[in-house]
């Protein structure tokens, strides 16, 4: 899950024609999307609808700031969606959001580096014999410690 800025940028100075930056956003289903506004003079309220102002934000976004996050819901059952959006106070000005259910390449993805979580990891960590020595190294968690915080001796 992440969260993607969308620009709400003046056209002109002082016009209230906007256009939103990137349109179409492409995201992912669960990921989080704001819009921030760069235009120095006008408000703008992104929602899905002109009738339907209130249904993701209670406000407009005033010059300057920025919404909150809205998070992008996956469908029942899942698929690919777009998400239509205008701005509430400027008809004109539309946006797109293309919800994609692709999956992210991260810590517990699929495709991962090998390491801390993968089948294949370098051993001593937990006193196994390593590939060069053949060797058990003592370690945290090998059979014999120095004494503990404790006092005692473990093996």
């Amino acid at each position: 899950m992440s969260a993607t800025k969308i620009t709400i940028k003046a056209i002109k100075a002082g016009k209230p024609a906007a256009v939103f930056d990137p349109n179409p956003l492409n995201a992912q289903a669960n990921d989080n999307v704001f819009w921030s506004n760069s235009d120095p003079t006008n408000a703008h309220w992104p929602a899905p609808s002109v009738a339907e102002k209130t249904a993701w934000f209670d406000y407009q976004i005033p010059p300057g700031a920025q919404s909150n996050q809205l998070a992008l819901p996956p469908m029942s059952p899942p698929a690919p969606y777009t998400l239509n959006y205008v701005c509430a106070l400027h008809p004109d000005e539309k946006g797109q959001i293309r919800v994609t259910l692709g999956k992210k390449k991260g810590a517990f993805a699929k495709k991962t580096k090998k390491g801390a979580f993968a089948m294949k990891t370098k051993k001593a960590a937990f006193g196994k014999t390593t590939k060069k020595t053949k060797k058990t190294k003592k370690t945290a968690f090998a059979k014999t410690t120095k004494k503990s915080a404790f006092g005692k001796k473990t093996k």
